[in-house]
This record gives structure tokens, sequence and C-alpha cells, in this order.
């Protein structure tokens, strides 16, 4: 069944050129939150509150995304990418437009095809990253705990189902060149996602989600296999 639309404990801000769509948004967003509370669910990972966000602001560009950011966290707006596409700042979403959307990921992904899911996913993405932090601080005191970037990122891809393809699972060796003995891997979310997914696959979500907050992560799942 898909949820409800309307849901009173969340406020919703739009540009007027984007009042005529605004259901749709609210529909995204709606399925965005239940797609990850069923994601961290069937990984057994407990959410402590099932009100990740209480607020939604979605923008018509990533330049006036940028300067609303600046002014109200008081940083430069240099600070903030120009492909800025959506982030999660306490409990509040926001969103660049599905079209501005488009272009960032046609920019950034050309290998990639845009599709009707991609809007979805990353909005997922973004809910994925609020969840996880909520899950750290709540489980291990700290937002640290989500362990290093190309994880907690690969985590949110896999959780949004992002840049899923047929190549086969990553096995012990590959993971250990491409993340072992505190090797950073070079910056791709499809990558992220990859990796992610092959030491889930390997040795499941629950147990490296857990073991990201450890000091040697995530050398010592192979030097103590299961």
């Amino acid at each position: 069944m898909i949820p409800e639309t309307r849901d009173p404990r969340l406020r919703f801000e739009f540009p007027e050129s984007l009042n005529h769509t605004r259901d749709s948004y609210k529909q995204d967003v709606m399925t965005a939150l239940k797609h990850v509370t069923d994601f961290f669910a069937s990984s057994e990972l407990e959410l402590p509150n099932a009100q990740l966000i209480d607020s939604v602001k979605v923008f018509e560009s990533p330049l006036r995304a940028r300067e609303h950011l600046a002014k109200s966290y008081d940083t430069q707006i240099e600070r903030i990418p120009e492909t800025f596409a959506g982030t999660v700042e306490g409990s509040s979403l926001f969103l660049v437009s599905r079209g501005a959307y488009q272009e960032i990921w046609q920019k950034l992904y050309p290998a990639w095809s845009w599709t009707e899911q991609t809007y979805h996913q990353l909005v997922v993405h973004e809910l994925a990253h609020r969840a996880h932090e909520e899950f750290a601080i709540a489980s291990y005191g700290s937002a640290e705990a989500m362990g290093p970037t190309w994880f907690f990122e690969g985590f949110a891809v896999t959780c949004a189902g992002q840049f899923e393809t047929d190549i086969p699972m990553l096995g012990s060796g590959e993971l250990q060149e491409q993340v072992g003995s505190g090797h950073t891997p070079s910056i791709s979310y499809p990558l992220y996602g990859h990796i992610v997914r092959s030491l889930a696959d390997k040795y499941g979500m629950k147990t490296i989600v857990a073991r990201a907050s450890e000091p040697g992560f995530p050398q010592f799942l192979w030097a103590h296999p299961t």
C-alpha cells in the first residue's frame, strides 16, 4: 500500500513555480521515508526515532539552495558544491527540484541513465544519512560511528538502490585492495555502493554497520572470518 501523501507531522515549503507539482514531491518524501524505515528493519537495525524529519524545503535550483543554506548556517556559499542536490540539517530535508537534479545527474553521471526512480533515490539517499546518523548516535554515542566516508556514502547508495549493476560482488582480495589496511578508495559513489554491497553480501548489513564504529574497520572482517 502506498503511504498517505499528507502527514501532519511534516511541513513542506515550495517556491511558487513548483506549487502545481507539490503533491508529487510530498509523495516522493513519504515513499522515501517508508523505504528507509523498511530497509533498516530488513537489515535488523532499529531506528531510535521513527520521525526522521519534520520539514521539507524544495528549491528551484542549486544556486537558490546554496544561498539559503549559506545564510541559514552562517557559512560561505563557496563551501557548498555547485552541484548540491540535497541534504538533511537537523530535522529539515533540503532538496533541489526534480528538473534541477536531472541536470546535475546527467552532468555527474553521463554513463548512468536518468529514470523515473532517480529523484526518488536522491530523497532516499539523504534520508538514509539521517537515519544512519541517528542510529550511530543512539547505539554508539557519536555520529563518528557511521564509519569512514566511503562506508556511510556507500550505505546510503545501497539503501537508495543507486548504481545497481550485474557486476559480480567483490571478492575478499578485491575488497582488501579497495579498503584494506586503511586504504581509501577513489571518490566514486558507484564504487562506494559496490564495496558496501559486497561487504554486506559477505558479512551481513547488520554486522558491517555495527563494526564500522570500531577501530580497524573493515580490516578485521577478513582477519577474523565468520
